[in-house]
């Protein structure tokens, strides 16, 4: 069976992408990318799991600072 990937059903706007617009979408992004590349084999399960919780407290991080944004 054929392995299935994502593909964009459509694209809206054509607008920038940046950190500050769309943190959100980057971070799943990033989240695919980390289980794409042990999937593949490039990161052990120790590597991905420690870059996954990395990812997710600069989410945090994030968050957090938004809030306290006036």
């Amino acid at each position: 069976m054929a392995r299935k990937f994502a593909e964009p059903e459509r694209i809206d706007n054509y607008e920038e992408i940046s950190t500050d617009t769309h943190w959100s979408f980057l971070f799943h992004l990033q989240e695919a990318l980390l289980l794409a590349l042990r999937e593949r084999g490039t990161l052990t399960p120790m590597q991905h799991r420690h870059a996954e919780e990395k990812l997710r407290q600069q989410r945090r991080d994030r968050t957090k600072q938004k809030q306290e944004e006036p």
